[in-house]
């Protein structure tokens, strides 16, 4: 029948048009939202400090999402807190939440008005922090009767920028502490000294300060003593490749707002700055540095008033390398305490004892300080707002797919049941199944010829529907 013909033709115009408007419906849109990373609260009273960093997604590629206005809700079991704020050229944006735990704590993310973000936090149910690293530098040759050692600042030192160095003179054999000691470091083209030489006070310490030139900083000091006795010290100091410099103050009072000078050598237009303790995370924040002509990218930053303890600083160029103190970071160390002897009681060494003259207590400080070795604060993703995005796309594109394949299936079954009504109902398969029997096997050659080639036409409309079928499949 024409109808029938008709038919026949239109089934796989019409199949390939339901496959189209299953893919359309299945395809995944561009995506924006938020990932969550949290980090242990800290002991200084000023809540969860956590970082927030905003994507927008398309076709699998992401892309920060800068400048974009976030609020950011926490509620838990009688507590709630809100933040908002905008997200930098990274997307990221440090949050602070006046919560004192983040147990069973709800976040939701709105970027905009749009929640990008939602659900319970995850926290580790066991969080590992690695142990500092020994403060004392190392070295590669140690040798005579006075024991020289090694103490940086922060443990790492920034090309172009001061450090701060103490040094130590210990009698050998006894490890009693040298008073009197002349130190003087070799001369280095990669190492500018600010003095040629220190002696040592009633403790056995020096201080000196030098400014790396570069990335490959090594140190010799030569050390001797009035009764004739030396020391030599030779070993390399920990520079971070493009570090910046935190310029601060060695005690904050409690009631202080901490306040830091950051100076980046590059052309950054934003530091990540936070503040640790021994505990966890107690601040962070996003910095845009100022720039002139004639001085490098820097910012001042004024932290929150913190509890008394024993404090670090970090300053980076990169969201996620003060996570691990990678290269990049400076670590600047300072305590908050009501007085200088107060401060001595946080310290981590027993350098950190209270001398009997209190003129010196400033200096001991400066030793406790550099003694005080850092470590990197643990985080995690607490919240990924792509994983629930994502899961929407994959309804999406198994609707769009069941109804592509269905289409598929239906047009499979009608063009072969059309193709079989045509080969049945035709004037040629009626000629030929008079010719069979007026002819005998002239006419069953003539029907074997006529069903071959409707099998073939079911292959091939069969092949074509299975690669197309294949085709879906593999695209989801």
């Amino acid at each position: 029948m024409r109808g029938e013909r008709w038919l026949l033709v239109a089934t796989p115009v019409v199949a390939v048009a339901a496959v189209a408007v299953g893919l359309r419906v299945g395809a995944g849109n561009s995506l924006r939202a938020a990932v969550v990373f949290g980090a242990p609260v800290s002991g200084a009273g000023t809540g969860l400090a956590w970082q927030v960093v905003a994507f927008e997604e398309d076709r699998g590629v992401r892309r920060p999402s800068a400048g974009t206005h976030l609020e950011v809700t926490a509620s838990g079991p009688g507590r709630d807190a809100h933040w908002a704020g905008e997200t930098n050229e990274d997307g990221a944006a440090e949050v602070l939440l006046r919560l004192s735990s983040a147990d069973d704590l709800r976040v939701e993310v709105r970027a905009n008005g749009e929640r990008i973000a939602g659900g319970v936090a995850s926290v580790p149910s066991a969080i590992e922090r690695v142990p500092p690293a020994p403060a004392w530098a190392r070295f590669a040759r140690r040798e005579g009767a006075i024991a020289l050692d090694v103490a940086v600042l922060g443990q790492r030192v920034a090309s172009g920028f001061p450090a701060s160095i103490w040094l130590r003179a210990t009698d050998a054999a006894s490890r009693a502490p040298l008073a009197g000691v002349s130190i003087e470091p070799e001369p280095d083209a990669a190492l500018s000294m600010a003095t040629s030489g220190v002696l040592t006070d009633a403790r056995g310490w020096g201080h000196i300060v030098a400014t790396p030139m570069g990335y490959g900083v090594a140190l010799v000091l030569h050390a001797r003593s009035a009764d004739g006795r030396a020391g030599d010290w030779a070993g390399a100091l920990f520079a971070s490749p493009g570090a910046a410099e935190i310029v601060a103050r060695d005690r904050y009072a409690p009631d202080e707002p901490p306040t830091l000078d950051v100076v980046m050598p590059n052309v950054r237009t934003i530091a990540y700055v936070e503040i640790d303790d021994a505990r966890g995370r107690a601040w962070g924040a996003t910095v845009p540095l100022g720039t002139s002509d004639s001085t490098l990218p820097r910012a001042t930053v004024v932290a929150p008033t913190l509890a008394p303890g024993l404090y670090w600083a970090v300053a980076s160029g990169d969201a996620a390398a003060g996570a691990e103190l990678g290269p990049g970071t400076i670590v600047r160390p300072f305590f908050v305490a009501s007085s200088d002897d107060a401060a001595l009681g946080f310290g981590l060494d027993e350098a950190c004892r209270p001398p009997g003259d209190p003129s010196q207590t400033p200096r001991v400080i400066g030793v406790c300080l550099a003694l005080a070795g850092a470590t990197a604060v643990p985080r995690w993703k607490a919240l990924d707002g792509f994983a629930a995005q994502h899961a929407r796309d994959g309804q999406r594109r198994g609707r769009g797919l069941a109804v592509a394949l269905g289409a598929i299936v239906v047009a499979l079954v009608l063009e072969t049941v059309l193709l079989l009504r045509a080969a049945h109902t035709s004037d040629v398969l009626r000629d030929l199944l008079r010719e069979e029997a007026a002819e005998g096997s002239l006419a069953s050659g003539a029907n074997a010829r006529r069903a071959g080639a409707v099998g073939v036409a079911l292959l091939v409309a069969l092949l074509g529907f299975a690669l197309l079928a294949a085709f879906l499949a593999r695209a989801a």
